[in-house]
């Protein structure tokens, strides 16, 4: 897992990268980064498993805590490729 920064995010998003909002629909439709797709942490794992495994997540919430959960779990279920967005 890997923490990037702002100024990473259009790397990521150029080449491919998924940027998912892990926050409740409440949350993301108030305000969300634009590309963002809303994946909620709790419903994340049956929206997420139809992308390949080595898919290049990038995952954020409002302070990073919700978007690292995600991402270890998802770590544990074999996928490779996901980052953390410090929006800070």
């Amino acid at each position: 897992m890997k923490f990037i920064s702002m100024n990473e995010l259009e790397k990521y998003m150029s080449k491919g990268g998924l940027l998912i909002d892990v926050r409740l629909p409440g949350d993301y439709f108030k305000e969300h980064l634009n590309g963002a797709i809303n994946m909620p942490y709790n419903n994340i794992l049956t929206m997420i498993k139809s992308y390949p495994k080595d898919k290049c997540l990038i995952l954020y919430c409002d302070r990073g805590i919700q978007s690292s959960r995600v991402g270890r779990m998802l770590i544990s279920l074999g996928f490779t490729n996901v980052n953390i967005l410090n929006k800070g």
